[in-house]
């Protein structure tokens, strides 16, 4: 038996070897949207425009309880070197509002990174697919939370693209529970200037009015 002072120092040996393996071990796995691949040769130019969403794909506990209030949804794009201005016209109480963001440019043409408000972080965007003339399918992930959507040039999108979507929805380990469609009418076209939120250049916006379904 080990006298009690050399116990004491080995018992503190032992227990910062345990501590060294640990902190050599992962901590968490790879994100889901890291496994995304981006539409191969992403050119923005092509994509710029006007996108309608028309369907989202989510878990958000948000969506699920809120997805019966959806409201018709313009994306309208325009690059800026390599990211894309986003602004985003829907209506919210019955009047038009615009939401201007920034998906930031990564490494990865195609990969965007959202510095969204909120204490969630901000959010990585893939765009998994698109033909730029009639469809597109986004894939957003904020907080490990993934969501995807499919976006149209005009209505109603063909069975393609949502034969497509069904697929990446499939591989994204969700179902068609999960799937809300929204409204093909009542678009908005513009916003007044009272009714703009420039999240590019204020980091905060007043509490319900969000750009789009949240992640």
């Amino acid at each position: 038996m080990l006298p009690p002072r050399t116990a004491l120092p080995l018992t503190l040996l032992l227990a910062a070897g345990s501590l060294g393996q640990r902190a050599r071990r992962p901590s968490w796995p790879l994100s889901p949207i890291s496994a995304i691949q981006p539409k191969a040769n992403f050119d923005a130019q092509q994509f710029a425009g006007t996108w309608l969403l028309v369907a989202v794909a989510s878990s958000c506990r948000f969506l699920q309880e809120q997805g019966h209030r959806a409201e018709a949804t313009t994306m309208q794009v325009a690059p800026q070197g390599t990211a894309m201005a986003i602004d985003t016209l829907r209506k919210l109480d019955g009047i038009c509002w615009q939401v201007r963001q920034l998906y930031g440019a990564t490494q990865v043409p195609g990969r965007f990174l959202l510095q969204a408000r909120g204490a969630k972080g901000p959010v990585d965007v893939v765009v998994g697919d698109t033909d730029y003339q009639s469809f597109a399918i986004l894939y957003l992930e904020r907080a490990r939370k993934l969501s995807v959507k499919l976006y149209a040039r005009s209505l109603p999108v063909g069975d393609a693209a949502l034969n497509t979507f069904e697929q990446r929805v499939q591989g994204a380990n969700l179902t068609e529970d999960h799937i809300w469609y929204f409204p093909k009418y009542g678009f908005c076209d513009t916003a007044d200037q009272f009714h703009v939120l420039d999240e590019v250049r204020r980091p905060a916006a007043p509490s319900g009015k969000g750009a789009e379904t949240p992640q």
